[in-house]
């Protein structure tokens, strides 16, 4: 079989970004083989001007719609998380690590069931603060998102874009 074919393969179907040497172990192919079918996957994706990309994300790789596609192909997907969920993860990752009383204040009593939502997926983390909870994101959000969450300033510029918010100003 191809490498190349069969790193394709893996890259489409894992749900969440892959490391190479998991690639690797998995498979029993060399670091360096992996390595090159994924940097020929890229160039290939690049080249052809596919919907789809290969990208990296800190050490891991995944496939994914390129931004440019991502509005269309919404229109024909379920979101797993809905609209208010998002608005509430948005403003915890902009403001983050944010108490939870200061979040109520800002989204309402709903607050509640979304951090529930958003703690059972591991896109949040809370801690106990006083007499409230400090609720941040995890290391899973960027990876859900298809983003770098080593840049605090890009996440939040990326949220506000993607789902039209004013992280500035109110929410409710």
């Amino acid at each position: 079989m191809d490498v190349k074919k069969i790193v394709e393969a893996v890259l489409f179907s894992v749900d969440e970004p892959i490391k190479l040497s998991e690639i690797s172990e998995k498979l029993n192919i060399g670091k360096k083989d992996v390595y090159k079918a994924i940097k020929s996957l890229k160039e290939d994706y690049d080249k052809n001007g596919n919907a789809m990309e290969i990208t990296k994300i800190g050490q891991r790789y995944v496939m994914q719609l390129r931004e440019d596609y991502l509005e269309i192909a919404y229109r024909f997907s379920k979101p797993e998380l809905d609209k208010d969920v998002l608005k509430t993860l948005a403003v915890i990752a902009y403001y983050q690590p944010i108490k939870q009383s200061d979040l109520r204040e800002m989204v309402g009593e709903k607050i509640y069931d979304h951090v529930n939502i958003l703690k059972s997926k591991n896109l949040v983390t809370t801690r106990t603060s006083g007499k409230t909870l400090l609720i941040s994101v995890t290391k899973n959000f960027g990876p859900y998102f298809g983003i770098d969450i080593s840049d605090p300033k890009s996440i939040k510029e990326y949220l506000a874009k993607k789902l039209n918010l004013n992280l500035d100003g109110d929410t409710k």
